[in-house]
């Protein structure tokens, strides 16, 4: 099994709290990876240190074998490799459905507009906001801002995806849609680390799960093992929230 991103040893401090204290964990090329865990256990600090949008203060974080933190790869083609689909979707407002997902083509992947476009248009369709290309980004909803988000980001052609609870700043009536795309990249083998609320969408989709708390991984095992027989303590509590024993 190939390991795309290899996290040894990572620490994150903010201030005097230590968000993540020595963290090792391992994402395999066509794994679906779920984080889980309370607010405030390091979930989201752990994907942004990934994507370097925060500098770990310790540790290495490996891609195909390279330490990213030692400058060899620019950072660019680091996070076109290693994309990112934000809570808060994270659009230009400036600019339609389609500029958002042509810009990074052209200015960072040096594609054609033509090409870009044709690009685009097909991730559009795969989730299903072909017909809202030339709409400006501003007058979406919330659900349909996420889709646009997630075709922006494979527009890129990435070899992981990280999602940063991409559901939670949703209506409950938009969540489906967007974990229905998501379910899908997943069938097709789409590498992804997913940070989610949604238990039921980890019970199903993850090859992975890891439970962290308080900074660290508390637990880590497949679906079966870590919903079905925790063993820590903590996971037990925080999933009786989720699920009736």
């Amino acid at each position: 099994m190939e390991t795309v991103i290899q996290v040894q040893h990572l620490k994150k401090h903010f201030g005097d709290l230590q968000v993540l204290n020595d963290i090792d964990f391992e994402i395999n090329k066509g794994e679906v990876v779920t984080i889980i865990g309370s607010s405030g256990s390091g979930k989201s600090t752990l994907l942004r240190c990934i994507n370097l949008l925060e500098i770990p203060d310790g540790g290495n974080i490996l891609y195909k074998g390279t330490d990213i933190l030692s400058g060899k790869l620019p950072l660019t083609t680091y996070r076109s490799k290693v994309g990112m689909v934000f809570q808060s979707f994270n659009l230009f407002a400036n600019k339609t459905v389609l500029e958002n997902c042509m810009i990074g083509q052209i200015k960072v992947l040096k594609r054609s507009k033509e090409e870009a476009q044709k690009i685009a248009m097909q991730h559009l369709e795969e989730v299903g906001m072909q017909n809202f290309a030339d709409a400006s980004s501003t007058r979406l909803s919330g659900g349909q801002k996420q889709r646009v988000a997630i075709a922006r980001a494979l527009c890129m052609d990435p070899e992981v995806l990280l999602f940063d609870e991409p559901t939670s700043a949703l209506d409950p009536e938009m969540v489906g849609d967007v974990l229905e795309v998501m379910q899908t990249l997943a069938k097709e083998g789409l590498t992804m680390a997913i940070v989610t609320h949604e238990m039921q969408f980890a019970k199903d989709v993850s090859d992975r799960v890891i439970f962290m708390d308080k900074g660290v991984i508390a637990e880590e095992g497949t679906p079966q093992q870590i919903f079905e027989k925790p063993q820590h303590q903590r996971t037990k509590q925080f999933l009786s929230r989720y699920f009736d024993r």
